[in-house]
């Protein structure tokens, strides 16, 4: 046989299962909390178009009360004038 070839024993340690079902489990978790992130996330995001919609509606309102004012500033300027 050659220093350079390949020899696999065909026997299972106890240290390597126990590491694949730690290995397992633990990719398990990750993706598991993965998962929790990404609907914590996802709420927050709806959360945040409501209030900017909100946030519009309202600047959206406070505008047309500026127009109305600046309206009826330049209207009486007119008259007086």
């Amino acid at each position: 046989m050659q220093a350079d070839q390949w020899q696999m024993k065909k026997e299972l340690n106890l240290a390597h299962i126990l590491t694949t079902i730690a290995l397992l489990v633990s990719g398990i978790l990750y993706l598991n909390d993965l998962d929790k992130r990404i609907t914590t996330n996802s709420q927050e995001l709806a959360h945040l178009k409501q209030i900017r919609k909100e946030d519009q509606k309202r600047i959206e309102k406070r505008l047309d009360s500026i127009d109305k004012k600046l309206d009826a500033l330049l209207s009486a300027k007119r008259n007086s004038g």
